[in-house]
């Protein structure tokens, strides 16, 4: 059965959907937070991701990887099996949220995905190769556009475990 979660998790949705998962299809569960986002690379295809995060930003990135489907907080194991059922058939599930803020620009969503990672400031500017400065005004721009009080914050929002509505 093709499924992928983090390590902590994967054994209680092995057991949870044991026969659930078509066999032509990748079912990655998006646990814990960040998974699916860097605990595979390249995403498996065709695979249904299913996250917990429904922050806007982190979805926009989950369907940058280009999944098959994307389920959202779904609410019981029937909906993940139905999901993955379309992914199966060939059918596409889920779509790009609506971004309701003013979308940050791709390199600050690159400095938010990297701070997310856990990488400090000055890893974030080797990385990108720019000046730690350069790195501290994105912090800046992204709180502003968040809605968020410290870099901490922008990550927990990012991850999904602080819920917040971005400013409108």
């Amino acid at each position: 059965m093709p499924l992928h979660a983090g390590r902590s998790h994967f054994g209680l949705w092995r057991d949870l959907l044991a026969d659930a998962v078509p066999k032509r299809v990748h079912l990655v569960l998006d646990q814990p937070a960040g998974f699916a986002l860097w605990g595979l690379d390249p995403l498996p295809a065709p695979a249904l991701v299913v996250t917990f995060n429904p922050y806007p930003l982190y979805l926009l990135d989950l369907f940058e990887r280009r999944p098959a489907g994307l389920l959202v907080t779904p609410g019981s194991l029937a909906e993940i099996d139905a999901a993955l059922d379309l992914v199966a058939a060939g059918r596409p599930v889920g779509s790009p949220p609506t971004l309701p803020f003013d979308l940050p620009t791709t390199r600050e969503r690159q400095v938010l995905r990297l701070l997310a990672r856990g990488l400090c400031s000055d890893a974030i500017a080797r990385r990108l190769g720019v000046k730690r400065d350069t790195v501290y005004s994105y912090y800046q721009a992204l709180r502003e556009k968040l809605g968020a009080e410290s870099q901490h914050e922008l990550v927990l929002t990012y991850l999904g475990l602080i819920r917040r509505d971005p400013p409108a």
